[in-house]
């Protein structure tokens, strides 16, 4: 990402600058366009500099715990599935159970492609 030319401490002073005097005046005087202003604002409403600094820290640390649960993630082993739930699905999948039976839909019950084809070429 781009670095910018001004802190984020010394964006908000321009804006504070730019709240009382006119933002086309300031926005000469600092060599920024008058849109940037508004987009400044829109990022940092009402706040001051020690609010920015420690947003930018919570940011920080933000992206540093989730680096930190990647990598936790990619050095566990693959979750593997039990075989009771592939054998239960499979019970409940339409394609094993026939119509018009009795048993309930439950969780596990998923369309066949079988009973999708059929459907859209009854209609």
């Amino acid at each position: 990402m781009r670095k910018g030319r001004f802190s984020e401490e010394q964006m908000v002073g321009i804006l504070r600058e730019a709240d009382r005097e006119p933002v086309a005046q300031v926005a000469k005087k600092h060599g920024i366009s008058e849109q940037t202003i508004y987009t400044w604002r829109q990022r940092f409403s009402g706040m001051n500099a020690d609010e920015v600094k420690r947003l930018r820290q919570l940011e920080h640390e933000n992206s540093r715990l989730k680096k930190l649960l990647a990598e936790r993630d990619l050095d566990q082993p693959p979750r593997v599935v039990p075989l009771i739930m592939l054998v239960c699905d499979a019970y409940l999948s339409p394609a094993v159970v026939p119509r018009g039976s009795t048993l309930p839909r439950g969780a596990g019950w998923r369309p066949a492609l079988a009973d999708v084809a059929q459907a859209s070429y009854a209609a």
